[in-house]
């Protein structure tokens, strides 16, 4: 079935996540809304008017257990996918997908129709040290240069970026990245090095895989243990202290973006 309008998608990306809500609150496992989901849920209890994006996260030893759950716990409908599974699947978070309604995501490249879905990220630890955090950041984005690179012929030309980012776009144009780069060889180097880091040990953790990067890491103290808030009429668990998480994040995060660019979808919706 083809998702023909944004309250299709919406409807069908929060059923999936009440799908995954279910399991981890079966089993006793810690997650958070986040990014967009967690500032819709705070500043329009439910999605961004404009946006269908829902993101889940989870500290690592409960993400390993949920992925570890979904092959039985999951509708036959739904399908979930990480680097692991699929060799081809070009990202390091999972994503759940429900195959009944059918979508296209607005800056692949090749257009191909994709399904209804949302993200699954792990909340990793860092070192506590501050050399030795600059330094496990450096490795973790030099991999994920390098992923971007092989498939530059994928990226948003729409995007602002800064200079540096154009410049490694404009070298991916000249260096045959494909010849040269293993993406997924490259994803497993980062999970091994995401694993090395204490989630309960560390005095910042995050989703350094997500969209801002090193940004989403933040004292492990705003997620503490969860506050639940509506979101479509539904209570999900949320960073305890939300208003910090989403200040870091966005800064006067209850304004809405003037920019008319910001206030666009991920998909195109049948």
């Amino acid at each position: 079935m083809r998702a023909n309008s944004l309250e299709q998608l919406q409807d069908a990306d929060l059923q999936i996540a009440v799908k995954i809500k279910d399991i981890c609150d079966e089993h006793a496992l810690k997650y958070f809304l986040i990014g967009g989901s967690l500032l819709g849920a705070v500043r329009h209890k439910g999605f961004i008017p404009w946006d269908d994006d829902m993101d889940i996260a989870l500290p690592r030893e409960d993400y390993e257990k949920l992925l570890s759950l979904l092959s039985e716990e999951l509708p036959k409908n739904y399908f979930f996918e990480n680097f692991k599974t699929n060799k081809e699947y070009r990202y390091y978070i999972t994503r759940v997908s429900d195959t009944n309604w059918s979508v296209k995501e607005v800056n692949d490249v090749d257009k191909k129709e994709k399904y209804a879905s949302i993200d699954i990220f792990p909340i990793d630890g860092t070192p506590n040290n501050i050399l030795l955090r600059k330094i496990f950041y450096g490795r973790i984005l030099m991999y994920r240069a390098l992923i971007s690179m092989y498939y530059s012929s994928g990226i948003n030309k729409l995007k602002k970026r800064s200079l540096i980012e154009k410049i490694l776009i404009f070298i991916s144009k000249k260096i045959n990245f494909k010849k040269i780069v293993n993406p997924n060889k490259l994803l497993w180097k980062i999970d091994k090095l995401l694993k090395r880091q204490s989630y309960n040990n560390s005095h910042n953790v995050g989703t350094i895989m997500g969209a801002y990067r090193t940004k989403e890491i933040v004292d492990k103290n705003m997620f503490g243990e969860a506050i639940g808030l509506k979101f479509n009429g539904i209570k999900f668990n949320c960073p305890e202290l939300y208003d910090q998480y989403l200040t870091h994040m966005y800064g006067d995060y209850m304004k809405l973006p003037d920019d008319s660019e910001k206030r666009v979808n991920r998909h195109y919706i049948f």
